[in-house]
């Protein structure tokens, strides 16, 4: 059985999750926590399931990967050598990309 990656947010991407969700909250903190819980739920899975995101088609000899949840991307990385994912950004689903997030 292969082994499971862990699964590390960069402090972009986390600082692009709070900047979705706390507008969100403002008005409906439920809907916030959901949108939330609906992310990292789709995301932990990545910890099994590594390659299960398509490639982003903006790049796509980069290996960046991309999950969608509703109207958001999540891009990432997969790490072989670390067996880790390494979350690097959410964008809203309309923004294209005009160059690969920094995996800083």
């Amino acid at each position: 059985m292969p082994r499971r990656a862990s699964v590390v947010w960069t402090r972009p991407a986390l600082d692009s999750l709070l900047d979705i969700t706390r507008p969100i909250r403002a008005d409906n903190p439920s809907a916030a926590r959901h949108f939330a819980a609906s992310i990292t739920t789709k995301v932990a899975r990545l910890a099994k399931f590594p390659e299960s995101g398509r490639l982003v088609p903006e790049f796509p000899s980069s290996g960046l990967r991309e999950l969608i949840v509703g109207d958001y991307r999540v891009i990432y990385q997969v790490l072989r050598v670390l067996v880790r994912v390494q979350i690097l950004s959410v964008r809203h689903g309309a923004r294209i990309l005009e160059s690969p997030p920094d995996p800083a």
